[in-house]
């Protein structure tokens, strides 16, 4: 028999439609899209039956990836949050192709992020007439596409002219007192 609790459900999961935000432009023009601009798409999926911190394992294989590559590795990951996060990025794709005129082959994922959303606290019977806490946690997922091309990351190489040279001046430094020639006496006790 199910508790009073357990009959009621929290909002199904769903994925809200997109938006755009423009980082480049003056306040005055923010409500306008410009075309050339760095613009980015914002799809979210809220109320996901999903505990925050199976999706960030998702999550973190895929950031900073383009949208059509970060589609194919998660195909190879055996979560179940997968579906989800696939779900969310071919939506954020559709909308920006379909609302925006972006290129899928063109965008990459600037941001996701999974924040936990409300928990669901339920109850198991357990002996001598107890009662054990159960925690449902559920997950916010957010996801930022961006059309402007990341980046790269320049290694810095660590040359000899970048390293401290020895600081101490030469009367600081401790003296060879062996000369050539000498040999060391040795103490016979």
């Amino acid at each position: 028999m199910k508790s009073k609790d357990e009959t009621k459900s929290p909002k199904p999961a769903r994925v809200t439609s997109a938006s755009i935000l423009d980082d480049q432009l003056p306040v005055a023009k923010k409500g306008k899209a410009a075309a050339g601009k760095n613009q980015e798409i914002i799809s979210r999926a809220r109320f996901l039956k999903v505990s925050p911190k199976k999706v960030k394992l998702v999550i973190d294989a895929i950031r900073g990836l383009r949208a059509l590559e970060a589609l194919d590795r998660l195909h190879y990951i055996n979560k179940a949050a997968t579906l989800l996060v696939i779900k969310l990025i071919n939506s954020a794709l559709a909308n920006a192709e379909h609302n925006f005129q972006y290129k899928k082959e063109d965008l990459y994922i600037k941001k996701i992020v999974a924040n936990s959303g409300p928990t669901l606290h339920r109850w198991q019977a357990r002996a001598f007439g107890r009662a054990a806490g159960i925690s449902r946690r559920t997950t916010h997922l957010e996801l930022v596409l961006s059309s402007a091309k990341p980046l790269p990351t320049k290694k810095v190489k660590r040359s000899e002219s970048t390293v401290k040279p020895d600081l101490r001046k030469k009367s600081d430094r401790p003296k060879d007192r062996s000369k050539k020639g000498e040999t060391k006496k040795e103490s016979i006790i």
